[in-house]
């Protein structure tokens, strides 16, 4: 008795850990063009400790042009599963008939964010991303897009269709002059008039897409008219998402072509400067120019304040470019 027992103080080899029970399952997809399994790193085969007869093997299916197989095998058995549509193509995703477009996703490109009264048009380039460059047997099943340019309540839309082998188009929106124009917020949002620079300033301007079908003719509903919210609707084919937005950009009222006068100071130069009264501590820019036909290499301006009879000079010399002082 007490040998047993000092045989149990001695100190007890630790039992060795208990291997991982799993099912020697092996997995294999079919019908792929890019598939493959994930497994963490350094982990052992995936299973659940607490129901042994169970296993899971995370997979990515990144490219393929039909419905994936996942092949399971133990031992002399096999089967197969088709995996649904559903699983490999959220409904957010590009939507063709008749055709699987995992991973296919419309991509939009402002060409130019900043816009211009004197040229107020927005382009938009689209084009689908993430499928194969000899994926040409969709080029006729391809949806419309639709862009919509939102200016605070008001709304501007035009279409294209997705075409050729690239699958791009380009949306031509032109923008009412009125979009340029100050803000009009309510009354008691307003800056105060001195804080409003008009003569230069951005007002924004945010771009959506929906994608629809084309219609019989296999043509897009291209009108581009002005609507307030709650204007008439357009007669459209079924759209396949809501409003997508792509971004912003910053419409632009150019200030006014400032008038210049221009006084001769003799044979060879002549000034041109603002015509305009100077605010006190604005800065005058006066530009210097010589006569075409001048052949004077070396000038010294003098300039002052007549009030004080305070003169200055600025010696120069001839450039091919017009000075400024």
């Amino acid at each position: 008795m007490h040998g047993a027992l000092s045989t149990l103080s001695e100190p007890l080899e630790p039992w060795p850990p208990a291997a991982a029970v799993t099912l020697p399952v092996s997995y294999r997809l079919s019908n792929t063009r890019l598939a493959f399994f994930l497994k963490e790193t350094g982990a052992g085969p995936g299973g659940n400790a607490s129901a042994p007869l169970q296993r899971s093997e995370p997979f990515v299916v990144f490219q393929t042009k039909e419905l994936p197989i996942l092949n399971v095998s133990l031992g002399p058995f096999s089967t197969g599963l088709v995996l649904p549509k559903e699983q490999l193509q959220p409904s957010s995703t590009l939507e063709i008939p008749d055709r699987l477009t995992v991973n296919w996703k419309v991509r939009a490109f402002i060409i130019q964010p900043r816009v211009l009264a004197s040229q107020p048009v927005v382009q938009v380039l689209f084009y689908v991303a993430g499928r194969d460059w000899d994926d040409f047997d969709v080029t006729d099943r391809l949806p419309c897009v639709r862009l919509h340019a939102f200016r605070e309540a008001r709304e501007i839309k035009s279409s294209c269709r997705l075409r050729g082998s690239l699958a791009t188009c380009l949306v031509q929106a032109e923008l009412p002059h009125a979009w340029f124009g100050p803000s009009a917020v309510p009354l008691g949002r307003r800056k105060a008039p001195e804080a409003l620079d008009l003569s230069g300033e951005s007002q924004p301007a945010e771009l959506y897409y929906t994608l629809h079908a084309p219609d019989g003719d296999g043509e897009c509903p291209g009108e581009t008219a002005p609507r307030r919210g709650g204007g008439a609707a357009w007669t459209e084919g079924p759209t396949q998402h809501p409003l997508l937005r792509i971004g912003s950009i910053s419409l632009l009222q150019p200030p006014p072509t400032q008038l210049m006068q221009e006084h001769r100071l003799d044979g060879n130069i002549f000034i041109r400067l603002p015509d305009k009264p100077l605010k006190p501590g604005e800065v005058l820019s006066i530009l210097l120019y010589l006569m075409a036909n001048s052949t004077v290499e070396h000038f010294t301006l003098r300039y002052g304040r007549v009030a004080g009879d305070e003169h200055a000079s600025h010696s120069a010399r001839r450039a091919d470019a017009p000075a400024c002082c």
